[in-house]
């Protein structure tokens, strides 16, 4: 299994059982594709070296997602079905969510270049099988060069997140793994993407953790920041109080937000046409994707649909009001978007 990154390790700690489990697994994983004609890898915090370790092994040692991304020359329809059968077993064994991408062709990884996704899995990734397409194919695009929309892709993500633990702790949920999860990564990306508006993204976590450390950025948001890099190599579940963990993170994302553009809702737009990120095309691909068709300020949606979203969440989450975010219409559309 070839590695594309500068650590050895799947886990930030190092810790020996989950390294073994993890090299096992996904030697497996590979043995069953081989021959399959994809190209499947290691992606995320394991590809990178930086995958958390349970502290306490009541759920299972591993604590974050198997990302595996998957690429073919040829798309095949048998090759879904086959990925699916095969995460549904080692979700069972590793007790964590493992998850195959739709197959991608080359066109999508030329088309995708300028993703952070596929940025940071061209610096960081182990190939699982197949012959290495990312490397003949995906060119590498310096940190200050990331668009403004991936930006906005990492405030709706994890601002979502932050909204659904919102509305876990407010029902009481005993799901205490997915409220701090979901806390802390929102903690994570709204520093990043700070660090990505002030050009100053870099690719590996200890180098944002020190960006961050000597930005100007609050006291709590820094604090918030370097306790949330400590969960992600070492997760585990703390008595505190849920609620006043979750507030703290909102103000400091509703910081780093306002850090970006000033007044969010109004200077987004702006932003955008900064970056050259202002089309038609965005548009057009909101009106299918969505099934609408917006016509009162159409121009608004001529940014990227990210970065529409990412305005609603910045506007659910300054109007926090106890709804419920599951099943609502923005839940649903940041899950045609994502």
């Amino acid at each position: 299994m070839s590695n594309a990154g500068v650590s050895e390790k799947y886990t930030a700690i190092g810790d020996a059982e989950a390294e073994e489990l993890l090299k096992r697994s996904l030697s497996e994983i590979g043995e069953r594709l081989s021959g399959s004609g994809l190209s499947v890898y290691l992606g995320g915090s394991y590809g990178r070296g930086d995958g958390g370790v349970r502290q306490d092994r009541e759920n299972g040692i591993l604590y974050n997602d198997l990302d595996l991304f998957v690429f073919a020359r040829k798309k095949s329809v048998c090759a879904e079905k086959s990925l699916k059968e095969i995460a549904g077993k080692y979700e069972h064994l590793l007790k964590v969510d493992v998850d195959f991408s739709s197959v991608m062709s080359i066109r999508d990884i030329k088309k995708n270049a300028g993703r952070l996704m596929m940025q940071e899995l061209k610096r960081g990734y182990r190939l699982v099988c197949g012959e290495d397409l990312l490397e003949k194919y995906l060119p590498e695009i310096p940190a200050e060069n990331l668009p403004f929309s991936e930006a906005c892709r990492l405030l709706l993500n994890r601002g979502m997140g932050l909204l659904l633990a919102g509305e876990k702790i407010a029902g009481n949920s005993p799901d205490h793994d997915f409220i701090l999860r979901n806390i802390n990564k929102a903690v994570l990306g709204a520093g990043d993407a700070v660090l990505i508006t002030r050009r100053q993204y870099k690719w590996s976590l200890s180098e944002r953790s020190a960006a961050i450390a000597q930005s100007d950025l609050s006291s709590d948001c820094k604090m918030l920041y370097a306790e949330a890099v400590e969960f992600k190599k070492s997760p585990c579940r703390t008595a505190q109080d849920l609620q006043a963990l979750w507030s703290t993170a909102r103000s400091v994302f509703m910081e780093c937000v306002t850090e970006i553009c000033g007044d969010w809702c109004v200077d987004t737009y702006s932003k955008c046409r900064e970056y050259g990120e202002i089309s038609l095309k965005n548009y057009m691909k909101y009106c299918i994707k969505s099934r609408s068709l917006p016509l009162k300020n159409w121009q608004h949606y001529t940014m990227p649909p990210v970065a529409v979203l990412a305005n609603d969440v910045y506007w659910a989450l300054e109007n926090v009001d106890g709804e419920a975010v599951s099943g609502s219409k923005l839940y649903r559309q940041w899950l045609i978007f994502n």
